[in-house]
Parts: C-alpha cells; structure tokens; sequence
C-alpha cells in the first residue's frame, strides 16, 4: 500500500508529527547507497517538469509557478520518502526510542 502521510503508519500512530519525522529521517539514513540514488533520481525526475516551467516563464508570469512549486515540493515528495523508509522504519524506530526522546 502507497503511504501518503506519516499518520497512516500504524508503527508512527502514537507518535507526535515532529516524532515520525525525526523517525522517518534516521529511517532515511539507513537506506543504502543505491536506494539513496534511486530515491534522489524518482525525486528529480518528478520536479524536472517544474523546473522547466520555471526556465519557460519570465517576470510576474513566473510568480503563480514558483507558489505552485513551493506547495507541490513537499506534497510530491514526501510520499516516496515516507514508502522508502518504510524498509527501516523498525530499526529507525527502535533507535528512537532508544535515545531517550
């Protein structure tokens, strides 16, 4: 299943937002190399049509894009961040817990 927010994750439920996002980047952290590329590359290749529209427009024309890429970045992103840390979200969450937080 596709995970949209961090909410949906049953393990992060209990957890403050700050919390499961401090999760989700020690999560991060563990991928591999190659699933850091990879992530990296799905990640370009969903904006690049963005950064496009931005070297297209000019002057006040450009302002209504740069807005809808400011609010399209985290929306388009995070999703495949949230399903990649999904591999370590049990170590992650563990070592969390471990801190003392």
């Amino acid at each position: 299943m596709f995970v949209f927010f961090s909410s949906q994750i049953n393990a992060l439920k209990h957890l403050k937002i700050r919390d499961r996002q401090v999760v989700i980047a020690i999560s991060l952290s563990m991928l591999s190399p190659v699933n850091k590329v990879l992530l990296r590359i799905i990640k370009l290749l969903l904006l690049s049509p963005l950064f496009l529209i931005f070297a297209v427009f000019e002057g006040w024309l450009l302002i209504p894009f740069l807005l809808l890429g400011g609010l399209c970045y985290p929306l388009l992103t995070t999703p495949i961040e949230i399903n990649f840390a999904k591999k370590h979200l049990s170590e992650a969450l563990t070592q969390y817990n471990t801190k003392g937080a």
